[in-house]
């Protein structure tokens, strides 16, 4: 009895024990599934996702192409890729996101794993990381296939849209502008969206156009600091004359800091204000103003400035000194920027474009330190210029360029000399400090006026351009009363060519009606072969200054000038590192003819020859 009792017993607590070892088996074994079934479906989704993210980056950068390169794609077409790009743009900022603990809901799954799939994607064409780790709010007015970031606008009506981004600052690969930014708030936005951004505590920390910059989370209010650096070192292997006589600086090396400027800019939407101080110039050691102007950038396509600035006359003068062919313009360009235009030249005025036009026009008065160089101006100058431009044929490999600018000074400073006018310029470097020609000072002026075509022609890597001026010098009443005095012409024109030959050769910027700087495909890097972008360039220049001269008769009996005329040869190098340095090696040889206005540096004619090279930092 004892013994059946126990076997009872046992047999009482082994059977539920058991009952309840394979109840718990069977759970487990249950869950088991439901986590491998859950895995699956988030691998699933994940790969969908991933799928979804490649097939927006490939439609984004569709669209950008589409807009740099308009071909009259179709409305209906767009329309529906925007929608399309809506909804997956929808879809990934979920997966980024990401959701906490997945729950089951009738039967399904939602949520997804708490990773990022990308917090940064690199864009193919230039290898640089824009921030994505968060979804920004979109603003009905873009699709969301444009970028990856976007900005909320607090007042998006009134943005305005972006200008024709062929060459904008937001092509990530041009060098960033020599001046404060004038961008519209809509073309900043764009230029933020492609920039590395972060986010911190309301604030935007980014490099739109290249340039540091700190903005509102919707752009409103940014302000930007830039550097624009160019070290030149060189001297004149020859300097002719000497054995004559003839006297002059020349050095065989020298060195200037042809800029140093620090660009400042503050943005509230479309309205900006630029100051830029100048610690470098034609001759390095004072501390000086490059520009300080309010600028309006609410009109498509258009900025319209008061206040000290650079209006833009030529097609030179209208270039980017960070993506200059040679070290210097052309003498006939910088000479004819001297009449009405030219750096810290007060100013009133604006410019617009479109794709195929260019307009700009200004109103200017006189230049920043006039007053300081000369206490006895009592009457400013008063002037203005014009430049119109057009592009006829704009393909992918050929860019035809056509235009006039014409600027005149309707009348001079009123100094204790009267109203005078001096124009020159140095052999085409700032090495030295002499000039081999020169219109000498003339007294009694009327007015002064230039007019000149402009022409360009680029197909594929290699570009052509030219420009020639005519100015004219009318003289007023009181010198004729004096003696002879005509009025007086003089002549200037230039051929430039250039060859990438190797990384994006330039381009047309519609904005500036001139041509941009090569870009490189691939930033210097030594160890992985990638070289950036150089290119070869040349340049035949020429500048008359001699007027109403007959031979063996001195100019004082006609009352004409025999300032000389000066013949530059130049060809060079220019070493694109990535976009924000470059390097450039030039050499020149000038001819000059002797000149009545410059005393013993050119009495007899000069031939020099001069070597120089420029580091050139930019942002």
């Amino acid at each position: 009895m004892r013994q059946l009792t126990t076997l009872m017993l046992l047999c009482s607590v082994t059977i539920p024990v058991s009952a309840l070892a394979a109840g718990q088996s069977d759970d487990i074994a249950a869950l088991r599934r439901e986590m491998l079934e859950m895995r699956a479906q988030m691998q699933g989704q994940i790969t969908d996702l991933k799928r979804e993210l490649g097939k927006e980056r490939a439609m984004r950068r569709k669209f950008e192409l589409a807009q740099a390169h308009p071909t009259g794609t179709e409305p209906a077409r767009n329309g529906h890729a925007s929608r399309r790009s809506a909804t997956q743009s929808q879809d990934i900022s979920a997966l980024r996101a990401g959701s906490k603990t997945p729950s089951r809901k009738g039967g399904q799954y939602s949520g997804s794993p708490k990773t990022e799939l990308a917090s940064a994607s690199t864009r193919p064409d230039t290898g640089r990381v824009s921030d994505q780790g968060k979804a920004s709010p979109r603003t009905p007015s873009e699709p969301s296939s444009s970028a990856p970031v976007q900005l909320a606008s607090a007042s998006p009506s009134h943005e305005g849209k972006p200008s024709n981004p062929q060459v904008g600052y937001d092509t990530q690969s041009i060098p960033p502008p020599d001046h404060g930014l004038n961008l519209s708030f809509a073309d900043f936005k764009r230029a933020t969206r492609t920039a590395e951004t972060v986010d911190v505590g309301g604030i935007r920390i980014g490099f739109p156009a290249g340039r540091p910059t700190i903005a509102s989370s919707d752009g409103l209010y940014a302000f930007s600091v830039g550097l624009v650096m160019h070290l030149d070192i060189g001297g004149f292997p020859s300097s002719g004359g000497s054995a004559e006589g003839q006297t002059g600086r020349f050095p065989k090396m020298n060195e200037n800091a042809r800029r140093l400027r620090l660009p400042l800019t503050w943005r509230y939407g479309n309205l900006l204000a630029n100051l830029t101080p100048e610690w470098g110039s034609t001759v390095d050691g004072t501390a000086g103003l490059y520009e300080a102007n309010i600028v309006y950038s609410g009109i498509h396509n258009s900025q319209f400035t008061v206040g000290y600035y650079q209006p833009r006359v030529t097609m030179q003068d209208s270039e980017s000194s960070n993506g200059f062919i040679l070290m210097e313009r052309a003498s006939i360009s910088e000479v004819v920027r001297q009449i009405a235009a030219g750096d810290t030249r007060l100013s009133l005025g604006g410019r617009t474009h479109q794709n195929r036009w260019y307009l700009g026009a200004y109103l200017t008065g006189q230049t920043y330190g006039d007053r300081t160089n000369n206490p006895t101006v009592s009457d400013s100058q008063l002037g203005g210029l014009i430049r119109v431009a057009g592009r006829p044929v704009a393909t992918k490999d050929v860019d035809l360029h056509v235009g006039v600018s014409s600027t005149m000074s309707f009348k001079r400073n009123q100094t204790s000399q009267g109203r005078v006018l001096s124009l020159s310029d140095r052999p085409e470097t700032r090495l030295t400090n002499e000039r081999l020609v020169s219109s000498g000072t003339l007294l009694n002026i009327g007015k002064v006026w230039a007019v000149g075509p402009e022409l360009a022609l680029r197909y594929d890597k290699a570009l052509l351009q030219a420009e020639y001026y005519h100015i004219g010098v009318d003289r007023n009443d009181d010198a004729r009363s004096t003696g002879p005095a005509p009025n007086l012409g003089f002549d200037g024109y230039y051929v430039a060519g250039s060859y990438t030959l190797f990384g994006q050769a330039r381009r047309y910027s519609p904005k500036d009606a001139a041509f941009s700087a090569p870009a490189p495909k691939e930033n210097f890097d030594f160890w992985n072969n990638q070289w950036g972008a150089l290119e070869i360039v040349g340049r035949w220049s020429v500048m008359d200054f001699n007027s109403n001269i007959i031979k063996d008769t001195s100019a004082t009996v006609t009352g004409g000038v025999r300032g000389g005329v000066q013949t530059v040869w130049s060809g060079g190098l220019n070493w694109y590192i990535n976009r924000h340095f470059r390097m450039q090696l030039e050499y020149s040889h000038i001819n000059a003819t002797r000149s009545q206005t410059v005393g013993s540096v050119n009495s007899k004619g000069r031939s020099v020859n001069a070597l120089g090279s420029r580091i050139q930092a930019a942002f």
